[in-house]
């Protein structure tokens, strides 16, 4: 087993067979196993039936089904976002957030919709100056079982069925690379989570070598980019990895992923007021299409707390008036690839994006 402290969640199908077979079983009770605790998301090994008593038995001397433990829950009074508070085996704390579709989505798109924004780290190390979480710091990497006992508890929450996983909650996924391709895996599998890679999407601030090395296995989750600005300097100032891979190289990752993969990548660009809203960023932004298959998502700034000595407190601003719509409009009439404007769901819990942060973790 390598999911520590005997948890069978962060297992995948594989190791559960083998350990059936180091207890004595067939290679099969690996897979009943397994959809027990993905399919079905069992809390107790006592619950799968279907296996005889004496391996149940034999299971809970040396192992246990652990969930994952819900501190407290947050329901947006607005749009009925729920951002969950999970506690860590450790005491360490992370926040997902369960986003419904928004009125205009179940008009147009999917009435189905239901999105899981998944935490990957407990706190995060690339320390984005416009992302709460970045005030914490950084502690660990989460578990396989960390990670996939947040979709499934968020699971029991609602009454509808998670449709979309995005990587999009506290941390960098690509510097906990294995445990989330691990993850997805058991997300995508049909006697798992059930969840199609299709409809999961890592994102990354940038981490190029990552980025390649998702193209090169193939992966089939989407890929999506925090770009924010593609001025080299403005982009530095606000992404300190922009220091070890600039624009150009982001690009050319971009570039590389979709002649590999043949996937559109997705670029996620927050909107500050008089920062990177000009002219000349809409001239940088269109002339993308020259160069990667793209859509690009527009994000209008949620305010954080910033600490008082922070060069940028009073720079970074969210949107005055109409402005962002009017920036995205603009780009609409101007780019060959969708631009679209992203929804602010909730904001009145703190759950929207950039907005995760576990508050007595934060850096003073």
């Amino acid at each position: 087993m390598t999911e520590s402290n005997n948890n069978l969640v962060g297992l995948d199908k594989q190791e559960l067979r083998d350990l059936a077979i180091a207890l004595g079983e067939k290679a099969f009770r690996g897979d009943q196993l397994f959809r027990w605790i993905y399919r079905d998301r069992v809390q107790s090994i006592d619950e799968m039936t279907n296996i005889s008593k004496t391996f149940r038995d034999i299971l809970k001397r040396q192992t246990a089904v652990v969930p994952l433990a819900v501190e407290h829950k947050k329901v947006s009074v607005y749009d009925g976002t729920i951002k969950f508070l999970f506690r860590l085996k450790d005491n360490l704390k992370v926040e997902s957030v369960l986003i419904p579709p928004t009125e205009a989505r179940e008009i147009s798109e999917d009435m189905r919709r239901l999105t899981l924004c998944v935490s990957t780290q407990v706190g995060c190390p690339a320390d984005c100056k416009f992302c709460a979480t970045g005030t914490m710091g950084f502690f660990r990497n989460l578990t396989v079982g960390e990670i996939l006992g947040q979709i499934i508890e968020a699971g029991r929450h609602t009454p509808r069925r998670i449709s979309n996983i995005v990587f999009m909650g506290m941390g960098e996924p690509m510097l906990n690379y294995e445990n989330v391709m691990k993850s997805i895996d058991i997300i995508g599998d049909d006697e798992g989570i059930g969840i199609s890679p299709r409809r999961i999407t890592v994102s990354t601030v940038g981490y190029v070598k990552k980025i390649k090395q998702m193209a090169d296995e193939g992966r089939k989750a989407k890929l999506a980019i925090s770009l924010h600005s593609l001025d080299d300097s403005v982009r530095t100032r606000i992404m300190p990895i922009n220091r070890k891979h600039n624009v150009d190289e982001l690009i050319d990752a971009a570039q590389y992923y979709w002649k590999k993969t043949r996937q559109r990548v997705t670029f996620e660009y927050i909107f500050f007021e008089g920062l990177n809203d000009t002219e000349k960023d809409i001239n940088m932004l269109r002339k993308l299409s020259g160069k990667v298959a793209c859509k690009l998502n527009i994000i209008p700034f949620h305010p954080i707390y910033l600490p008082e000595n922070s060069e940028l407190r009073e720079t970074l601003s969210p949107p005055a008036g109409d402005s962002v719509k009017k920036f995205v409009n603009r780009l609409q009439q101007q780019c060959d690839f969708p631009v679209m404007l992203r929804s602010s769901s909730g904001i009145d819990i703190d759950g929207a994006c950039g907005q995760l942060a576990v508050k007595e973790e934060i850096k003073k």
